[in-house]
């Protein structure tokens, strides 16, 4: 049984506004593992840590966002991704790393 989420993808502009940029649907297994990361997109697709997101889009969204961002990041300007909005409701969140680099990472079947 394939198992994830529907998800949105949104820009979040303070100077011109947010904006929804695409539905995804993200298995389980290709959840990002943090709450905040920067993305680096190339003529590959949009990646994280070197790996490819792997998100299933709705159709034609997959190539214009690519294609978006990608003149976003040649502009020098970073991109990250927020997991989750609203924020979470976590003590101290985002000032506190609840993922640090020694988190053990569990795997399922």
């Amino acid at each position: 049984m394939i198992t994830g989420i529907h998800a949105q993808l949104w820009e979040i502009n303070h100077l011109t506004g947010d904006r929804h940029l695409a539905n995804l649907f993200i298995l389980y297994e290709n959840m990002p593992p943090d709450l905040f990361f920067p993305l680096t997109v190339s003529s590959r697709g949009i990646l994280i840590r070197g790996q490819t997101v792997g998100w299933e889009w709705t159709a034609p969204m997959e190539r214009i966002v690519t294609d978006y961002l990608f003149e976003i990041y040649c502009s020098q300007e970073e991109i990250y991704l927020e997991v989750c909005q609203p924020t979470p409701d976590l003590p101290g969140y985002p000032y506190i790393d609840y993922n640090p680099d020694d988190f053990p990472i569990v795997l399922t079947d």
